[in-house]
């Protein structure tokens, strides 16, 4: 776990953006590169907005890098969340708001993934013995953010016009 951010990674984020974007740039400058901080800013970005009660989705359109970095960690966070998924039904809605992370992107990843499919009439999010097992080794190794070590209140909403 990491607990602590050197600011030698950059991380801008919007806050008040009506199409929802929890974040607009994300830069590890090239020393920094290929060491999980990019990933470990995406997932402080999504802690951030996991507090604030919202769902988001990066700025688009991506980068080639950041997309792929995108996928990778939506990846890793929709395998440990059906990891640890209790009882055999799973809802977009319900990943959406646990992991704070856009349907459309939670989607998307399953389907790229093969971990969804279509059966008599319903979309099905499927718990494959491989993947869950890819997850428990990659786990030990992931750079991630104590979300118990956060101390930040999120701003007041602005009142209506």
């Amino acid at each position: 776990m990491i607990t602590g951010i050197n600011y030698h990674h950059i991380s801008s984020i919007e806050k008040n953006s009506f199409l929802n974007y929890n974040v607009s740039c994300i830069l590890t400058l090239p020393p920094y590169q290929r060491q999980g901080y990019g990933r470990l800013l995406i997932d402080f970005s999504y802690l951030l907005t996991k507090v604030e009660g919202k769902v988001g989705s990066p700025e688009t359109p991506l980068s080639d890098l950041g997309l792929i970095s995108y996928r990778s960690y939506w990846k890793e966070a929709l395998l440990r969340r059906l990891c640890s998924a209790p009882g055999p039904a799973l809802c977009i809605r319900d990943l959406s708001k646990d992991l704070a992370i856009a349907s459309c992107d939670i989607v998307s990843t399953l389907q790229e993934r093969g971990l969804m499919k279509y059966w008599k009439g319903k979309h099905i999010v499927l718990k494959k013995q491989e993947v869950l097992e890819e997850v428990s080794r990659r786990a030990e190794r992931a750079r991630c953010v104590d979300a118990a070590s956060l101390r930040w209140t999120p701003p007041a909403a602005p009142p209506p016009r």
